[in-house]
């Protein structure tokens, strides 16, 4: 599902998530449990609200995605 995103971007752009959308209600981030790349892909394991989301962002696209792994 397309979202919005708030990242911190310290050393560099979306460097950490600290919020998203998720339909239309903004879930904080609590935790980031892993973080990744792949060609074109910064992606973002959280925890919000007891649920875990895979967060994806499209570098090509300059788009957010989410996706709902373990729901809480």
């Amino acid at each position: 599902m397309r979202c919005q995103v708030k990242t911190y971007s310290g050393f560099r752009l979306h460097e950490r998530p600290r919020r998203f959308t998720w339909g239309e209600v903004w879930l904080e981030v609590h935790q980031v449990l892993e973080q990744w790349m792949t060609p074109g892909n910064l992606r973002f394991k959280v925890r919000s609200e007891q649920r875990v989301f895979l967060l994806t962002y499209n570098e090509a696209q300059d788009d957010w995605e989410a996706e709902l792994i373990r729901p809480g």
